[in-house]
């Protein structure tokens, strides 16, 4: 269902090596963007807070030497539930992440099993509420719906589970099988039809705004004052730097706003041969 770059990997992860080449990265990309202020930093996946807090430190460190951050910076973790531990938020808040972004999906064991994914419903809670212990009060839930087997009262069940924990954003997503994921080759069972589907979508979204969710963008909810820089940089055609695997960038330039958009490796060993040359 996810189709975004991800790996599986044994072993020791190569944090130091990894950090090093995003900033070689980086200082290749720089002379793109001379001049500009960063409005916003997101730490996507994959799984980003598999890595240390003293590793992103280290990257927003060496990404403040090189460029003007806004006063007002939103600096954004994803944060798989599965991967919480105790701890962290405190280092990560004082590394200058700001925003959590929680990859829940589904407050239902049965379906997060069938989804491949490493937490359950009770961890998915824990994990929010160690970011809440550590000062956060600006974060994100992702949840699906019109998943296999779900019914619309499933479907208003995860919402009341996600409204319980009072985040300040939620994002609301349908399932959809990409290529090149699991999803696609073997298409699961039990998938709502687009009627279905279509029923849970309006009647999510009467819910959403009934608890101060109001919607700015296809699958974003937000309570007032609390839409994602990044997001909204996104809609607006804006331009971003994609700095490491699998990333992203697009970058506009001159009177007739020239576009160029640029791709990095996916794989990340890929990656980190390839980094700054």
């Amino acid at each position: 269902y996810c189709d975004f770059n991800s790996h599986a990997a044994k072993g020791e992860l190569p944090f130091e090596a990894y950090i090093d080449a995003l900033i070689r990265d980086l200082d290749q990309d720089l002379p793109l963007v001379w001049g500009r202020v960063v409005s916003s930093v997101f730490f996507g996946g994959g799984t980003p807070s598999l890595f240390p807090p003293e590793a992103i430190d280290r990257f927003l460190q060496a990404a403040s030497a090189r460029l003007r951050f806004a006063p007002n910076l939103e600096v954004t973790l994803e944060t798989n539930p599965g991967t919480a531990e105790h701890g962290r938020f405190d280092r990560y808040r004082a590394a200058g992440v700001n925003r959590i972004s929680f990859g829940i999906q589904t407050f239902n064991d049965a379906a997060l099993k069938r989804l491949g994914r490493i937490h359950d419903s009770g961890e998915a809670e824990r994990a929010v509420k160690l970011a809440q212990d550590a000062g956060y009060d600006n974060f994100n839930i992702d949840l699906m719906y019109a998943l296999p087997e779900q019914t619309l009262a499933q479907a208003e069940h995860d919402l009341e589970r996600a409204f319980a924990l009072q985040p300040t954003h939620m994002s609301h997503y349908q399932l959809t099988l990409e290529p090149n994921t699991v999803f696609f080759a073997r298409p699961p069972q039990g998938i709502p039809d687009e009627d279905s589907a279509w029923d849970i979508q309006e009647h999510c979204q009467a819910l959403l705004a009934g608890a101060g969710y109001a919607q700015y963008e296809v699958s974003a909810y937000a309570k007032p004052g609390r839409q994602s820089a990044h997001n909204l940089n996104y809609w607006r055609f804006g331009d971003y730097l994609g700095i490491g695997a699998g990333a992203h960038g697009k970058i506009s330039s001159g009177a007739e706003q020239h576009v160029l958009r640029r791709w990095k490796h996916k794989h990340p060993q890929t990656f980190m041969d390839a980094a700054g040359t």
